[in-house]
Parts: structure tokens; sequence; C-alpha cells
């Protein structure tokens, strides 16, 4: 299983670059979501933006391999990320943002164990903690097809189904702008 990071967003709202932010006391947001990951895939990858690959690959090292969206669908979302981890070879994936500080290992532990699934927790739905298998073929399709939302993908595509979990909500906070942190 392969671990995929999403960290090519644009971060508009939040004003700065989410994925190398920091929270005070803690590492950027992108090493926090690798590190977790790690102990339960054989490699990881991080998804990065042309304006912040560089910043990653410095702050992650050899602990992942950083990728870009690949053309025409640089900059198109989750799916494109998606394909470009299966361009590099991945067919199983476990999904994690990168904007998720609170996330703990053991809730992704759970979701490695149960695949073709995404969280659900306090009736929300977190599409982009998933797990899943899928090819490139199947991306490539999606995304030709002008469809670019992750939810209908997990869902349409992949015929993803929620996995309850139940944790605390806090863990599952994602903040889109620097005064909510």
């Amino acid at each position: 299983m392969i671990g995929l990071v999403l960290a090519g967003g644009q971060s508009r709202r939040f004003g700065v670059d989410k994925a190398t932010y920091a929270l005070p006391g803690h590492p950027a947001n992108v090493v926090s979501a690798v590190k977790r990951l790690l102990p339960l895939c054989e490699q990881v990858i991080v998804v990065a933006n042309p304006a912040n690959q560089r910043q990653i690959q410095a702050l992650v090292g050899d602990r992942a391999t950083v990728i870009l969206d690949p053309e025409p669908f640089l900059g198109e979302g989750p799916v494109a990320g998606i394909l470009a981890a299966c361009q590099s070879g991945a067919k199983e994936l476990l999904l994690s943002p990168c904007d998720y500080p609170n996330l703990t290992t053991q809730s992704m532990r759970v979701l490695a164990g149960q695949p073709m699934r995404y969280l659900q927790v306090a009736g929300k739905n977190h599409y982009t903690l998933a797990h899943f298998q899928t090819d490139q073929e199947t991306v490539q399709a999606w995304l030709s097809g002008g469809q670019r939302r992750l939810q209908d993908f997990l869902k349409g595509a992949l015929h993803c189904q929620p996995l309850v979990i139940n944790a605390d909500p806090k863990e599952f906070t994602n903040y889109n702008q620097r005064s909510s942190v």
C-alpha cells in the first residue's frame, strides 16, 4: 500500500501554503502527514504544486517522493494527484490531506485495514481520508471525461463506502483559514 499525501492545493483562503505551514509547536503540516503514513505504508508519495514542490522536498527529505499532477491535469485537484500516483506505479492507496494537523496514526491504521472506504466521523464524510485500489486507466478516463470531484470519483468510479469510526471530531478539523488555527 502506498501513502498519498495531498499537498498541491493553492491555499487561497488560508493565505499561505497550508502544506508547508507549521502550527505552533508542530512540524510543517506535510511533515506530520508523511510521518502518520510511514508506519502504515511501504512508500509515501506527496503530490505538490509547482510553487511548493522544492520546499516540500526539503522538508520531507528521503521520507517521501514528491511529485506533481501530470499535464494536462496540473492543478485540477485530488483526482489528478491520484493519477500522478498511479503513473508512478501505485495501485493501492491510503489517501491523506496535509491539513488535518490533529489526525492520528491510529485513525489511519483503522482505515488502512478497510479497503474501498473513506472515513465518516460524527456524520461527516472525509473523502480525502480514503483507502482504495485503482489504476491509471480508470483515473485517466474519469479525468478525461471532465470529472474532477473526489467525492464523485470515490463513490461513482470506485464504489467506495463510508467507514464510520467513533473518534473525536476535533481530530478531523481541516483548517482553511489561519484565523481558525
